[in-house]
């Protein structure tokens, strides 16, 4: 029987012991904190995660002590709804996924499955470990010296004992985003919703529900890191208070509460980046290993993957290098692409600027449209390629393939509406409107060809256009990384800003020569995002073709305009 000890009593090592404590290993777990930790935020289980809580028999019971969030709302300045998704509409791919649970209740309920078969001890850890030809032997706090056939570090994004055995080997990505996190009193207002509200400077107020009779608050902000997480609380408080005087909506209630809360959390968001995940007898799990971050969506789906994996492995290997290297193989494809977080979502997820933040809920009004969100739903599919094969180990259910992703559903609704939202703006400053009486004179002066539609048709036509570019881009952001996936996203991105790019050369600067040309390159990069995205998702391609027809159509009534009116041509 091998002898293993597990640090920290979260997520991922309580579900390292599960799996071991049943397989016979004698398993002890060592928890810094005095006595078990509840509370935290929610966190969700998706895919391959909820296939893992299912052989183990967990996931009813997961499912029954869930928030009861039933969606996502954005709310705008005034405190009205300004786009929504709800999870009865979304299902399971939507911002708010069906198993939405706090991250505490996750653990208690893996903990109370575990302890039958396994020693928890509370308030100690670990200070040393040497590595022996007998084992390892680690000292803990007490000074105390025991030996283990194995230790998995199964701890937090800062952990100490990855650094005792591992310094400086991490690599930290960060990702620009500092947040807050902590309980407040609920009120007869707070609905099932998780609200979510920005404001200028890349800030943002998060409130979501609970099934504890409280609700859970965040506060963010989009900036680079200056060592916030090393602050004392008091200073991150303070430093807190002064970022959101002026945010608005909920803001003083939730800057009130945070003086009185007993589980204030702050952290400056980072991905950890490890290049290995193993030496000699100590293997690192869960966000001590590779913490994706909340921008990733997959943290504990990953936790409870990553746990069975390892556990398999411990359980069917012949020695503990075999065992670690097929641990690694199996699940570093899935880490990192869950970690291929463009640099600019944060900023794209939290615009700084009342216009940008207007841009936002304006795309995301679009995309949460009931037809807009049923195409969405109907092309959503696939498997997720990079999700280990659980069936490899003993006592293992087959995967159930998980939604195929690149970005998770929120970072890629952020990125879609921002990018949708910026093009309608600088579409709707430019337009040939009444409320740009120079711009619709000098429009409707020109000279054009008999087979001009009718204003009336530009404005119908558009609008479908750009949300089926939407929806292609979302499905594009959605795929795992590679050459022609990222291809077509660049494509994807380039096109739907040379759609406002348009509008200013025709309309505002009045450039029909140069508007003439720079419809010909849409059609032809339009053509290249057709083709490029065909080799990724054809559904998406297929959105694209009737962009790429329309601008051609749109190329050729533009140049037949730019020569009938030479004297206006500039």
């Amino acid at each position: 029987m091998s002898k293993v000890l597990i640090t920290g009593a979260s997520v991922a090592g309580n579900s390292c012991a599960w799996w071991l404590g049943r397989a016979g290993f004698d398993v002890t777990v060592v928890e810094r904190a005095p006595t078990f930790r509840d509370g935290g935020q929610n966190v969700d289980v998706r895919g391959v995660g909820r296939t893992v809580l299912r052989a183990m028999g967990l996931e009813d019971a997961a499912l029954a002590a869930g928030t009861g969030e039933e969606g996502t709302a954005w709310i705008a300045e005034d405190g009205r709804i300004a786009a929504q998704f709800l999870t009865a509409d979304t299902g399971a791919n939507g911002p708010t996924a069906e198993m939405e649970i706090l991250r505490g209740d996750l653990a208690r309920l893996l903990y109370d499955a575990a302890r039958d078969h396994v020693r928890y001890r509370f308030g100690d850890h670990v200070t040393a470990i040497e590595d022996r030809a007998d084992g390892a032997a680690v000292t803990f706090t007490g000074g105390a010296t025991e030996r283990f056939d194995a230790v998995i570090v199964a701890e937090g994004v800062g952990s100490a004992t990855r650094e005792l055995i591992f310094p400086g080997e991490n690599r930290p990505r960060f990702m620009n985003l500092s947040m807050a996190y902590f309980t407040i009193p609920r009120r007869a207002d707070d609905d099932r919703l998780w609200r979510w509200y920005h404001a200028t400077g890349g800030r943002s107020v998060s409130l979501r529900p609970d099934r504890h009779g409280t609700t859970r608050a965040m506060l963010a902000v989009q900036k680079p890191p200056s060592g916030e997480q090393d602050w004392a609380v008091a200073r991150q408080k303070a430093w807190l208070r002064e970022t959101f005087a002026d945010a608005g909506w909920q803001a003083p209630r939730v800057l009130a509460a945070m003086e009185t809360t007993e589980d204030f959390y702050f952290d400056v968001l980072r991905q950890v980046r490890m290049p290995r995940w193993s030496t000699g007898r100590v293997v690192l799990c869960g966000d001590a290993a590779w913490c994706v971050t909340p921008m990733g969506g997959v943290g504990t789906t990953l936790a409870v993957t990553g746990a069975r994996v390892l556990a398999g492995e411990l359980i069917r290997a012949a020695d503990l290098s075999a065992a670690f290297d097929g641990y690694e193989r199996q699940l570093r494809p899935m880490v990192e692409n869950a970690q291929a977080i463009p640099g600019f979502a944060a900023r794209m997820a939290n615009p700084r600027s009342r216009l940008g933040i207007h841009a936002l809920h304006a795309a995301l009004a679009v995309a949460s449209r009931p037809a807009v969100m049923a195409v969405t739903g109907a092309l959503s599919g696939g498997g997720d390629d990079h999700a280990p094969d659980l069936s490899r180990y003993d006592g293992a259910v087959p995967v159930a393939k998980a939604p195929r992703h690149g970005l998770s559903p929120l970072a890629a609704l952020g990125v879609v509406a921002l990018t949708l939202g910026a093009s309608a703006v600088l579409g709707r400053r430019n337009a040939p409107d009444r409320s740009h009486p120079g711009i619709r004179r000098w429009y409707r002066r020109l000279d054009k060809p008999g087979f001009t539609p009718p204003d009336a048709a530009f404005g119908a036509v558009w609008p479908a256009l750009e949300t089926g570019l939407a929806i292609g881009g979302y499905r594009l952001l959605r795929k795992p990384p590679g050459a022609a996936r990222n291809a077509a996203v660049g494509l994807w991105l380039a096109n739907s800003a040379m759609i406002g790019g348009w509008t200013e050369l025709f309309f505002r600067r009045k450039r029909l020569n140069a508007s003439t040309v720079a419809s010909g390159a849409m059609v032809a990069s339009g053509a290249a995002l057709a083709a490029t995205a065909a080799k990724v998702d054809r559904p998406a391609a297929a959105l694209s073709v009737p962009f790429v027809a329309w601008v051609a159509f749109a190329t050729v009534l533009a140049d037949r305009i730019r020569r009938d009116n030479p004297d206006r041509a500039g």
